[in-house]
């Protein structure tokens, strides 16, 4: 299976995500899923990976600057400032 540098991306909510992806993040950054002021805002994230499947699984979630961190939580990376001055932190959580 050929890697692959990928995009992903996850929905700013305090809530984790499983992603089939298996190598390592590479960078991150803010965004918006459709346009204007009320626009959900997301994290994308790029990683290596395959196109084919190969059953890695993984758990992420995206925290803001000062809450706290689950248990085993691991930095993957930040995003710059957004325009509204947010950022946010990307984590990845053990998988059970």
């Amino acid at each position: 299976m050929p890697r692959r540098m990928l995009r992903h991306w996850l929905l700013v909510n305090d809530k984790p995500t499983r992603i089939e992806t298996g190598g390592p993040v590479v960078r991150a950054a803010a965004g918006r899923l459709g346009i204007g002021p009320n626009a959900q805002h997301i994290v994308e994230f790029w990683a290596e990976g395959s196109l084919e499947t190969d059953g890695t699984v993984r758990t992420f979630q995206v925290l803001g600057t000062g809450h706290a961190l689950p248990d085993g939580a691991q930095w993957r990376g930040t995003t710059a400032r957004t325009p509204e001055g947010l950022v946010w932190h990307l984590y990845e959580l053990p998988t059970a």
